[in-house]
This record gives C-alpha cells, sequence and structure tokens, in this order.
C-alpha cells in the first residue's frame, strides 16, 4: 500500500512517534477515526492505523492553520482596521451566541478561504465519455481538466465582483451567496470534496 512507508519518508520524529504510540492505546474514543479503524472489518495494520491518522492530523491541522493565519495577517493590515473592529463588536455584543451563529464570522473566514485557499492545488477530473462544451470550447471526452479556488475565485468577475479585494461584505448579500457559494471551491466540490468543510 502507498502508506506502509510513510514514517520512513517523512524525517518528523515528534509528530511519528505521537502517532504511533497513540495508534496502540486500546481505548480510543467510540466517535474518533481511530476508534472507527481499529474495530473495522478490514483489520488496519498497526501502520496503516497510523498513516492514516497521521494523514488526518496533518490535513487538519495544516490548512486550518494556514487559513487563520492569513485571516489574522489580513485582519492585521491597516486597510482592515474597519473589518477588525466589525467583527469586535459582533463578538463582544453576542458573547452568548454560538460561533456558527455569527454572521460577520462566518463572512470574515469565508471570505479567507475565497482569497487565502489553504490548499492551492487544481482539482484535476477527467470530461465525461462524449465530450463537454466549456465556456465555449469543446473538450473531447477523457481529456483531464482541472481548476484551481485561486483561479476560480478571482476570474468569475460577474459573481465575485473585485475578486482580489478582501471583502467579507460580499458574503453577507442575501440574493448573492446562492451563486458565490456554488462557485465556493476552498474544499473542492462533489464526491471528492474535503470532508472537513463543515
Amino acid at each position: 500500500m502507498w502508506f506502509a512507508n510513510l514514517f520512513d519518508a517523512r524525517n518528523s520524529p515528534l509528530a511519528n512517534g505521537y502517532v504511533l504510540s497513540t495508534c496502540k492505546k486500546p481505548d480510543a474514543a467510540k466517535s474518533s477515526l481511530l476508534y472507527k479503524l481499529q474495530s473495522s472489518k478490514d483489520h488496519f495494520s498497526e501502520r496503516a492505523i497510523a498513516a492514516e491518522c497521521m494523514d488526518h492530523m496533518a490535513a487538519g491541522i495544516d490548512t486550518t492553520g494556514d487559513a487563520l493565519c492569513f485571516i489574522m495577517y489580513q485582519l492585521s493590515l491597516p486597510e482592515s482596521h474597519h473589518l477588525q473592529e466589525i467583527l469586535f463588536q459582533e463578538l463582544s455584543k453576542s458573547p452568548e451566541k454560538v460561533l456558527d451563529d455569527l454572521e460577520y464570522l462566518d463572512a470574515v473566514v469565508k471570505e479567507g478561504l475565497r482569497c487565502f485557499t489553504p490548499i492551492p492545488m487544481s482539482q484535476p477530473r477527467y470530461v465525461p465519455a462524449g465530450g463537454r462544451t466549456i465556456d465555449g470550447y469543446f473538450v473531447p471526452g477523457g481529456t483531464i481538466v482541472s481548476c484551481q479556488a485561486y483561479s476560480v475565485h478571482r476570474l468569475n468577475e460577474d459573481v465575485f465582483p473585485n475578486g482580489e479585494v478582501f471583502s467579507p461584505e460580499r458574503w453577507l448579500d442575501k440574493d448573492k451567496t446562492q451563486e458565490m457559494n456554488r462557485l465556493f471551491f476552498a474544499f473542492g466540490a462533489g464526491a471528492r470534496g474535503c470532508t472537513g468543510r463543515q
């Protein structure tokens, strides 16, 4: 399997040691990935379980950390002082609210992910049999096409006007959010979209 040599290929002794030792523990919480892998009918090896956990740990920690760094950087700029103030007001006026219910915070996070997608790679797909016309060009079936969030979030000026500008307010316009959400590509899309989207 591709992950058999994962720990030999990466020189991360602290993270590798932590994951390997944690995966040996028999008392994982029933809601955890570790428990699901340990109790799977597929009988994963200890190394396979550790490799899967390492992938989830890296995917969740690195992407979340990168996204938050980009957002904090953007909010720290002098031109974002007014955004910082709006966000501060929302957070301080509603300390009892669940974070998911804070509309401006949600808009800031979505705009951060739109402008600074933590995984900037393309999303290759095969064109279905029979081909498709994409943006006025016929592409034969079996051709590999791809796009990336960076381009999708900036080149669709009719959906994301001034795509280079960090503007959380764009997500507050209820008449436009449906189309923006349809093209929101920070987590990929479809069956192979990121499971951590929520």
